[in-house]
């Protein structure tokens, strides 16, 4: 057998390994990563959010859910000491008056779960937060979090760009 043949074939034994490597299951492969998901369920807008300095992007007003950040690592299995600390600026949103944006801070509690999902982040009047593992949105089947946010009939309507056209 030549060398070169000798290569390709090491190459080729190779290039299968480390393919069936990925496919393998192992125990515990350290931590989970889970997308993040904001859910608003107050009448104030959250310019920006943070759970334990990872960034988690905006929601508006009775908005959220279905828009994903990546990522960040949380064990995969649940214990009852687990939580998360969480930051937000929020401020009013029409149709209140803007009187500035003011940050939030707290260590939440991340609920139960049995299985690896992304992280629904619920932000709640009082500046109550809950923090929930699921693979799936608000109000899914099985859901232990709030259903998503709706609008009260009164709120004025979000008028997009599209909407001007």
């Amino acid at each position: 057998m030549s060398v070169f043949k000798g290569l390709k074939l090491s190459l080729f034994v190779l290039v299968i390994s480390l393919l069936s490597a990925c496919n393998a299951e192992e125990p515990d492969k350290g931590p989970a990563t889970a997308k993040i998901s904001a859910y608003n369920h107050t009448a104030d807008y959250i310019h920006e959010f943070y759970i334990n300095d990872t960034w988690g992007g905006n929601s508006r007003a009775y908005g959220g859910g279905g828009k994903f950040v990546c990522c960040i690592g949380y064990p995969r299995e649940w214990r009852p000491d687990l939580t998360a600390t969480v930051r937000w600026s929020a401020s009013a949103s029409k149709p209140n008056k803007y009187e500035g944006e003011t940050w939030h801070e707290k260590v939440v509690p991340i609920e139960y779960y049995d299985k690896l999902g992304s992280l629904n982040v619920h932000f709640l009047p009082g500046n109550k937060v809950r923090l929930l593992i699921w693979n799936g949105l608000a109000g899914s089947k099985g859901y232990r979090g709030p259903d998503a946010p709706e609008k009260p009939a009164d709120w004025p309507k979000t008028i997009y760009l599209e909407d001007l056209k």
